[in-house]
């Protein structure tokens, strides 16, 4: 089984929650905000739409708004770290794939 093989198999038993929810994108080494929709999540991953196009490896900070209505639940900020990022079907925006590197409280 190959490395790319392995990585493959390994995202299938994560489970990953689906959700469409606004999600708030800063690029600490610019200060940069950007916005998009997170896609989904899971213990030690995320995915979202955005147009920004970040680098791989590249260290983002988001802050992901729970789905309305709004309830008990508190948005979730964490500290990211980009996989990947392919232009999403549409053209316009990017899919971009990361790992949760921390949660912020």
């Amino acid at each position: 089984m190959s490395a790319q093989d392995h990585g493959r198999d390994k995202r299938r038993n994560v489970r990953r929650i689906p959700l469409d929810c606004k999600i708030r994108i800063r690029v600490p080494e610019t200060n940069e905000t950007y916005y998009g929709i997170c896609r989904d999540l899971s213990v030690d991953g995320i995915s979202f739409e955005t147009d920004y196009v970040p680098r791989f490896g590249q260290v983002l900070e988001v802050h992901i708004m729970p789905p309305q209505p709004p309830g008990p639940t508190p948005p979730l900020n964490a500290v990211i770290e980009v996989r990947h990022c392919t232009r999403a079907d549409s053209g316009e925006r990017y899919e971009i794939g990361a790992t949760i590197v921390k949660i912020k409280g």
